[in-house]
C-alpha cells in the first residue's frame, strides 16, 4: 500500500511516556515477559516499513514493541530495509535477522530472533510450485447487488504465482523447532464487491491461502520434510474467522489448526474488527506445547495523552479515525499476534 502520510497537525510524543504505556499494556494484556523454558513467537506487519517517514523516535518505539519476544516473523518490509534494520540493532545486540529479496508491492518478509535463546536451522526458501501443479479450487464469492445476497462461482481457478512468495525458515530454541512460514497473502479487494473485477481479485486472495495450506499439509505429511512442525504466520488477509468465510475456509481445508488468536482482544487491525493476521500450525507437537495466545492491542494503550485530546473536541467516530492515523503513521495499522510455547 502507499505509505501513510503524516496526520495534521504534528504530535510531538515522549518516547519515555510511549515505552511505558507499552509496557503498561503488555501488563494489562497478561503478555508474558521472556522465562527460561519458554518460547515467545510473534507475527507483526509493520506497515510500509522503509517507506513510510517514520522517525528515529517512532523507530525506537517499534523496536520496543518488538522486544518483548523472542522470534518474531516481519512482513511488509520494504526494498530499502535500512528502516528494518535500524529497527533490530535499537532492539538490542542478543536480536539479529534475516530477510529475503523483494517480491510484489516492492515488500520483503524477515525474522528477528534472540541469538541467546534461538538458533536458526538449516532450511531457509520460499514456497513456489512448479506450474504442473498448480492448484484450482471452486471459489465462491458473495456479493449484494439489488438488496439480494449473491455469489458468484469460479469453478476450477486455477492458482496464480504468488504475488509475494511466503518465506520459509527452520528454527529450534530449547527442546522444540519448528519451520515458520512467514506470509503477506495477497489483498487485491473486499468480498461483497458489486464489481465482477474486485470479485475475482478476492478469489485469488481466497486461491492464495488455499495453495499456501496445501503446501503446509504436503510437508507436514512427508517423510523427507526437513521439519514437519510447521507454523504458518502472518498476514493473510482473512477478514473474518467464520464458517462460510471463503478466505477462511481455504485456510481449514489445510488441516492445520487456525489459532483463534482474537479472542480476548478483538482482530488484528487497528479496531480489532479483522482477522487478517493468523497463525495456523500442525496438529501435535506445537499444540502439545502451546501455553497461550492472542493479540496485542497496544494501541488501546498508546498515546494516551492524543487520544484525550481528541475524544474531548469531537465525536467518538471522528476521534477514532484522526487517533488512528496518528497510530498507524507513526507504529502500524497492524496489531502484533503472538504464542508463547513451552521448549523444556
Amino acid at each position: 500500500m502507499p505509505p501513510f502520510p503524516e496526520p495534521k497537525p504534528h504530535m510531538n510524543y515522549s518516547l519515555a511516556k510511549a515505552k511505558k504505556e507499552i509496557d503498561d499494556w503488555y501488563k494489562h494484556r497478561g503478555v508474558p515477559k521472556a522465562k527460561k523454558g519458554k518460547l515467545l513467537l510473534a507475527s507483526w506487519n509493520v506497515a510500509n516499513l522503509g517507506d513510510q517517514k517514520r522517525s528515529a523516535k517512532d523507530l525506537k518505539l517499534v523496536a520496543h514493541v518488538m522486544k518483548r519476544f523472542e522470534l518474531i516473523a516481519v512482513q511488509e518490509i520494504k526494498t530499502n530495509y535500512k528502516h528494518f534494520a535500524t529497527v533490530v540493532e535499537e532492539m538490542g545486540p542478543k536480536f539479529d535477522w534475516i530477510m529475503n529479496d523483494p517480491a510484489g508491492n516492492s515488500e520483503r518478509l524477515g525474522f528477528i530472533y534472540r541469538k541467546d535463546k534461538v538458533t536458526p536451522g538449516r532450511l531457509f526458501g520460499e514456497i513456489a510450485y512448479p506450474a504442473k501443479d498448480f492448484p484450482k479450487l471452486n471459489v465462491v464469492v458473495p456479493y449484494r447487488k439489488g438488496g439480494k445476497d449473491r455469489v458468484e462461482v469460479y469453478y476450477q481457478l486455477r492458482f496464480t504465482p504468488f504475488d509475494r512468495s511466503p518465506f520459509v525458515a527452520t528454527f529450534s530454541a530449547g527442546e522444540f523447532h519448528c519451520t515458520l512460514a512467514s506470509v503477506h497473502l495477497y489483498f487485491g479487494a473486499f468480498r461483497n464487491s458489486t464489481s465482477q473485477m474486485e470479485r475475482a481479485k478476492y478469489a485469488r486472495r481466497v486461491l492464495e491461502i488455499y495453495a499456501l495450506g496445501k503446501w503446509a499439509k504436503k510437508r507436514a505429511k512427508s517423510k523427507s520434510t526437513y521439519d514437519p512442525n510447521i507454523i504458518l504466520l502472518g498476514d493473510m488477509n482473512v477478514p473474518h474467522m467464520e464458517a462460510g468465510d471463503s478466505a477462511f475456509e481455504a485456510l481449514k481445508a489445510s488441516g492445520l489448526k487456525p489459532l483463534k488468536n482474537h479472542g480476548k482482544t478483538g482482530g488484528s487491525n487497528l479496531g480489532g474488527t479483522k482477522t487478517y493476521d493468523q497463525m495456523a500450525i500442525t496438529p501435535g507437537a506445537i499444540q502439545d506445547r502451546m501455553l497461550d495466545f492472542d493479540v496485542f492491542d497496544f494501541d488501546n494503550g498508546l498515546f494516551r495523552t492524543k487520544w484525550d485530546e481528541l475524544s474531548q473536541n469531537l465525536s467518538n467516530k471522528k476521534a477514532v479515525i484522526k487517533f488512528n492515523s496518528y497510530v498507524r503513521f507513526h507504529v502500524s495499522d497492524h496489531r502484533p499476534i503472538w504464542m508463547q510455547l513451552d521448549i523444556t
